[in-house]
């Protein structure tokens, strides 16, 4: 027999995933009702949430793509006079991106768009339940960092 305790981790685990797509699946909708490829649209608020000069590299850990991929949605942001692209002046190898002024706008819609999903999507919940869901969400997190370093 399983015991609440168990039934309810249980539950919550089985929701987090489907809850996660749905979320990714809304806000992939807000980008393209602005005309933004989701993986531009990721890219670009990725880059701005991380810094400018981010390593190419880095960026598509954070995005969790291929180099390969990353290299086609940078050529477009940069044709699109979202980014630029620059060799680091340490290490010619390394490309870092950089937001231009067009890009750094198209962030700022981006998320604020973003800003509207999540109060549509939290609204109704209390200022206690979300501070719990938050506190549950960041142990797990670093749980999982934790678990992934040994």
């Amino acid at each position: 027999m399983t015991s609440p305790r168990r039934s309810l981790e249980s539950s919550y685990a089985r929701t987090l995933l489907p809850l996660a797509k749905m979320w990714r699946r809304a806000a992939d909708r807000a980008l393209s009702d602005m005309n933004v490829s989701a993986s531009i649209g990721w890219a670009l608020v990725q880059v701005s949430r991380l810094g400018d000069d981010i390593r190419q590299t880095d960026l598509a850990s954070e995005l969790e793509v291929t180099q390969a991929s990353l290299v086609r949605s940078i050529d477009q942001m940069t044709a699109a006079g979202l980014v630029e692209r620059r060799r680091d002046p340490a290490d010619a190898r390394v490309s870092r991106i950089r937001l231009t002024a067009h890009g750094r706008t198209l962030v700022t819609t981006i998320e604020a768009k973003f800003g509207t999903l999540r109060h549509e999507m939290l609204d109704g919940v209390s200022d206690e339940d979300l501070a719990v869901a938050l506190r549950v969400a960041e142990q797990l997190a670093a749980r999982f960092a934790a678990d992934r370093e040994r």
